[in-house]
C-alpha cells in the first residue's frame, strides 16, 4: 500500500467514525430511549475506531518511520503517545458507561459522550494534519520526475 492509498483509507476510517458519532448523537438527542440501537451504535463506533487505530499502528506508522528523518520521527512519536493516551481515555469511557449505567443516567452519559466525541474529532483532525502531511511529503519524494 502506497502513501496515496493509505491517505484515502485513513479518510474512509474518519468518515466511518464521524458517521458513528452522529448516530450516537442522534440517540442522545432522543433521550437514549432505544437502548438496543444505542448499544449497536456504540459497538459499531468502537469497532470502527479500533480498526482505524490498528491501521495507523500496523500500516501507517511503520510506513512513515521507514526512512524518516529525525524531525519526522519525533513528530510521529509525539503523535503516537497522544494517540495511545486518547485510546485509553476512550476505553475508560466505554468501560464506565455500560448499558445499565446509561439506562440509569442517560443525561450523564450524553454529557460524558460529548467530551469523548470532541476528543475523537480532535484526534481525527490531528491525524489528518500530521499523518496527512507526512504521507503527502512521502508521496512528493517518491513521485516520478516529469
Amino acid at each position: 500500500m502506497q502513501g496515496a492509498e493509505m491517505l484515502q483509507t485513513l479518510e474512509r476510517h474518519h468518515q466511518t467514525i464521524r458517521a458513528g458519532i452522529a448516530e450516537i448523537q442522534r440517540h442522545c438527542e432522543e433521550g437514549c430511549r432505544d437502548m438496543a440501537g444505542l448499544s449497536r451504535a456504540r459497538l459499531d463506533l468502537t469497532s470502527a475506531s479500533r480498526r482505524r487505530s490498528k491501521f495507523i499502528s500496523d500500516v501507517v506508522s511503520p510506513f512513515l518511520l521507514e526512512g524518516a528523518d529525525e524531525q519526522s520521527r519525533l513528530s510521529l512519536a509525539d503523535f503516537l503517545v497522544a494517540f495511545r493516551a486518547r485510546r485509553l481515555l476512550s476505553d475508560e469511557h466505554i468501560a464506565t458507561w455500560s448499558d445499565e449505567h446509561i439506562r440509569s443516567d442517560p443525561q450523564g452519559y450524553c454529557i460524558a459522550a460529548k467530551a469523548i466525541w470532541a476528543m475523537m474529532e480532535d484526534q481525527i483532525d490531528r491525524e489528518a494534519r500530521i499523518l496527512g502531511s507526512q504521507l503527502g511529503r512521502h508521496m512528493e519524494t517518491v513521485a516520478p520526475a516529469r
